[in-house]
């Protein structure tokens, strides 16, 4: 009995070291892996000091930087206004250089011409002294000035070269602001100053100039005017020939006055109608092209050549008729290039029921001659870049 009681006894000592050594096991991993936590910790705790530390080096470098730059371009100013006072200071002292020789010249310019005038009176006059010698030698003369323009203006006349049938008004214009215009009448031997008006009432040539403030001169230029006695066609309307006939062609596009907004926004058939009511017709595509083409046959109406200035050909809008005084064709036609485009009576070759438009618009730049010419409007339409002259035959 004892020796089993024994046994029983040893063998629950064994069973529960046995049940203790697993424990022990468990508590040892957990002690490993706290001091794993605290290592990691630590280890990461030195790596943001560590950060922190560079992160305020680099704070420490750019204030550095920072104070440097503002010292260097504080020296820099300071050198800028020490170099702007002595550039200053050579001005200055160069300007009075300058004047002391020119006082030295003129000095010694005027004992000469005392010793040409009191030659043969005394000796002292007739020998400057040494000083003004030893001046008068150093003495440089002055530069003359420097003409910085050399492109001379460009003048134009108005009214333009052209029929007239009343004195007219002359005046010489510039596209320069300080200019000086000259006209001569007949010739370039008879120039008078332009600033105000001339009237003018006779055939023949008349010559312009203009000068601006450089002194510089634009060539001699000329218009021919041929001032007619006898105006068949009534108001604001003139003779033009065309082949052996004589048309009256209106001066302005319709309603036909200086100075009022051209209609727009008519059909071809109302444009029709508009000119029968006042007697008229449509021109016709060889009656305007002869109108704005002159008694030379020129491309445009005032010239051969194209210039955006002289008529309404490159802006956005119409303007009220004649404001372009120099879009006037010899006969006397006003805005035939440009402003708006014009309905004719001439139907289009090979495209039924369409009208020829003729002259261009306000846009049309270049492309706005009196030989311009388009089929593509729709004759029923309305359009706000299309308007019309009138003409009829005269009696």
């Amino acid at each position: 009995m004892a020796e089993n009681q024994a046994r029983e006894n040893s063998k629950e000592d064994e069973q529960e070291k046995q049940n203790k050594k697993p424990k022990r096991i468990i508590i040892l991993v957990l002690m490993l892996l706290l001091l794993a936590a605290l290592f990691v910790m630590q280890c990461e705790l030195k790596n943001y000091k560590e950060a922190a530390l560079r992160k305020q080096a680099v704070a420490d470098s750019l204030a550095t930087l920072a104070q440097e730059t503002d010292r260097a371009r504080l020296d820099s100013l300071a050198r800028l206004g020490q170099l702007s006072a002595e550039d200053s200071a050579k001005l200055v002292q160069a300007k009075l250089d300058s004047a002391r020789r020119a006082d030295s010249l003129r000095a010694a310019d005027s004992l000469a011409r005392a010793k040409n005038t009191n030659k043969g009176k005394s000796t002292a006059a007739k020998q400057p002294s040494s000083a003004v010698e030893q001046s008068s030698s150093a003495a440089l003369p002055p530069e003359p000035p420097k003409k910085t323009d050399s492109i001379p203006p460009e003048a134009s006349i108005v009214p333009p070269a052209g029929r007239y049938y009343a004195p007219i008004p002359l005046k010489v214009e510039c596209d320069e602001i300080h200019c000086a215009t000259f006209l001569s009448i007949g010739d370039t031997l008879h120039s008078q100053p332009a600033s105000e008006v001339v009237t003018y009432n006779k055939t023949g040539d008349v010559f312009f100039r203009a000068q601006d403030s450089a002194g510089n001169f634009s060539p001699w230029q000329s218009a021919h005017y041929d001032m007619a006695s006898d105006n068949v066609c009534g108001k604001n309307a003139y003779p033009v020939p065309v082949g052996s006939r004589t048309v009256c062609v209106d001066a302005y596009e319709y309603p036909n006055a200086s100075d009022a907004e051209p209609k727009d926004m008519v059909s071809h058939e109302q444009a029709e109608r508009i000119c029968e009511q006042s007697g008229k017709r449509l021109c016709s595509i060889v009656e305007w092209q002869s109108a704005c083409r002159g008694k030379d046959g020129l491309r445009y109406s005032y010239g051969s050549s194209y210039n955006q200035t002289k008529c309404n050909t490159n802006t956005n809008s119409s303007k009220r008729s004649g404001r372009k005084e120099q879009c006037r064709s010899w006969y006397g036609m006003y805005d035939m290039n440009g402003n708006m485009w014009e309905w004719t009576a001439t139907p289009s070759k090979g495209h039924e029921n369409y009208y020829l438009v003729a002259g261009g618009s306000w846009d049309s730049n270049n492309a706005s001659s009196c030989l311009e010419n388009k089929y593509s409007f729709y004759p029923q339409n309305q359009y706000h870049f299309v308007g019309f002259r009138c003409c009829k035959d005269a009696q």
